[in-house]
Parts: C-alpha cells; structure tokens; sequence
C-alpha cells in the first residue's frame, strides 16, 4: 500500500465575485493531497425559500472554488444546510454530484445523510461520516424529510454550591439515540474501509478555549467504536486537540473562508453573538487563525498526524504560514487553548510549513 496524505479545512461560506480566489493561496497544498476535505456551510443551489430566521449565501456558481482547488470531498451537515429549505439542499447535493464532489452529513431522507462517502486511494479504503449538533430542530433529516443527520444533546444545568445564585455547572451529553446511530455507523463503516474519519459539526461559537462536555463524550465513543480521526468544525475559532488511543481530534479547526457578505440575511445575528460573548480586540484577531489538518495513512492505519498553520488576510483568504513569522503565533495560541482546556495535545515543527502533533 502506499502512503497517502488527507489534507482537511474548517468553516467555508463563499460570497464573492470569483469564487475560485478564496482557496487561491492554499490549493497546491489541496491539489498535492491525495484526499482534500472542506466543511462546507453553505447551500450550493441557485433556488430555495430562505429561512425566515437565518441565511447565508447560496449559489451554484460557488462550486468552482472547489473543483479548481480539486477538494475531494465536503461535509454537508451544518446549521446553514438548510437556510434555504428543502429545495436548497436538494439543488445543493445536485450540483456536488455534476461536479464529482463527494459529500456527507445531508440527504432526501435520514438514511441518505447518514450514507458515509468511501474513496479509495493507494490501495487503501477512507470512510467519511457527518454529522451536526447546533442546527435548528427543523433542519433535522427524517425517514421521508430532507435534512442533516443529527447528533442530538441533552444540556443540564447542575448547582454546584448551595447558596443561591451562584454559577451552576453546564453538563452536556449526547442522547442515547444520537449515540446510538452515530456509533453503529461507524462500526458498519469500519467493516467496509481502513480508516474512518468523522467530521462533527459542534461546540460553542466564538468563545476561546471551551471545548462542551458533549463533545469529548461523543470523540471519545467514537473512537471506541472503530473511528481513527475525528474533524470538528462551526465555532469560528480554533479549538485545542486532543490524543485519545492512540487517535486525534480536532475539535475545531476554526474559520477558513468566511464571507458574511450582503446576501447575509439578518447580520444582527453577528452583532447579538459579539454582545454575548463580549470578544476583546484579541478574540477578534484569534478568529483569523486557522490550520489545513494533515493526516498521513500507511498500511491502512492513521500513523501521523499534524496541521499547516495559516492565517485569514484582510481579503477574507487563508494562507498558509511559516515558523519564524506567523506560523509561530498559531502554534502558541493551540497550546495555550489546548492547556487551557485540559487536553493532552502538544505540537512539534517538523518543517518550516508543517506541525506534527503529539501526546504529552
């Protein structure tokens, strides 16, 4: 068997001009890949009723940044899958299947958008599995609805001191249907490939450092049941990592091309999330750092894993950075947010381009 190389990003909602400049900087890295994924957040359909509530840009001329930059495949279950109803995200999996574009995480009925992508590269097997926690009930797949394949939480808030008042403790946990499915998807998929990634769209938006309760529930069963990588993605700013049996999550790989442009309906979201969340003129610049995931698989197991450090230009572009400049300032800022969230990460430059990380 050979050794192939995945190559993954975070966050993509495109509203631009020409939609092939957004990857311009990072698509050799793409293109040398053997397999490129990308959390796509949008609806790639040039039809559909908007969500009286929420959406981003939608648009089937967007697919080109994709095709050019030779993504492979995107995951599809986020909280913008269906900004644009039913008839969005049908266009949308229409306009992926005419492009070659594999996709997951959505689907005309539940049981489609829990069908994983399988690609085979180098004589080895790759699954990809999606799913997504901080979308709108209705945006759910069922047995006759379109949808995402949904991973479902249970959020309970426990007092923790007894004088009234006080904080209380946030306990989140998967529901056991959602775990349930998930881990029996994964199990089914182990059967079929070598190597089983799954993208989870999840966790708190735009706060630093915090990683929910339910997400490394959910990593960690995941894992058990036979996954070798897990890809997180929806937070807007980059997330610690963790090593867990031998196996890595990314439990956000934070913006990559972000462009909240006119067709954005309702900005005051925006301007509602930043009240809550009070961001400081840090938080603000920590949300242009990102990473490109790179993941090496030999012998059909996951024997290296690492990042490309990047940063988001004035432009709304991801480009790659280097040790001794800004490549520095991504590393330091993912070991301070892995520490600070009590993960077991650390990170090793292996070249001037790229960080391999390791167990402490």
């Amino acid at each position: 068997m050979d050794r192939i190389v995945l190559a993954g990003a975070g966050d993509v909602i495109l509203d631009r001009p020409d939609p092939k400049t957004a990857f311009q900087y990072v698509a050799p890295i793409f293109r040398e890949a053997d397999i490129t994924y990308v959390n796509m957040e949008q609806v790639l359909a040039d039809d559909g009723v908007p969500h009286p509530c929420q959406s981003v840009s939608k648009g089937s001329r967007f697919i080109e940044a994709y095709t050019d930059a030779e993504v492979d495949v995107v995951s599809c279950a986020t909280n913008h899958a269906m900004d644009w109803g039913e008839e969005g995200l049908v266009g949308t999996l229409e306009t992926l299947d005419a492009a070659g574009v594999a996709h997951c995480g959505t689907g005309r009925t539940l049981d489609e958008a829990r069908k994983p992508v399988i690609l085979e590269r180098g004589g080895q097997r790759v699954g990809f599995l999606n799913y997504c926690s901080v979308a709108r009930p209705e945006y759910d797949a069922d047995v006759d609805k379109a949808g995402i394949a949904p991973l479902k939480v249970h959020t309970l808030y426990e007092q923790v001191d007894f004088q009234p008042a006080t904080p209380p403790r946030i306990v989140s946990l998967p529901t056991k249907e959602s775990r349930d499915m998930i881990c029996a998807d994964i199990r089914a998929l182990k059967e079929q490939v070598d190597v089983v990634v799954v993208a989870f769209h999840w966790g708190q938006h735009l706060v630093p450092a915090v990683v929910p309760m339910y997400c490394i529930e959910m990593a960690h069963d995941a894992i058990d049941a036979g996954a070798d990588l897990i890809i997180g993605a929806h937070t807007h700013i980059l997330k610690g990592i963790e090593v867990y049996r031998g196996k890595t999550i990314y439990y956000s790989l934070g913006n990559f091309v972000l462009d909240f442009g006119d067709a954005f309906h309702d900005t005051r979201l925006i301007d509602s999330l930043d009240a809550h969340y009070k961001p400081t003129p840090e938080s603000r610049v920590d949300r242009n750092k990102t990473m490109i995931v790179k993941a090496y698989i030999e012998d059909g197991q996951v024997v290296q894993t690492g990042f490309v450090p990047a940063m988001i230009n004035a432009d709304g572009d991801p480009m790659p950075v280097k040790r001794g400049g800004e490549g520095d300032a991504v590393v330091a800022y993912m070991e301070l947010i892995t520490e600070e969230a009590g993960l077991n990460a650390r990170y090793e430059w292996v070249s001037d381009e790229e960080v391999a990380i390791r167990e402490r």
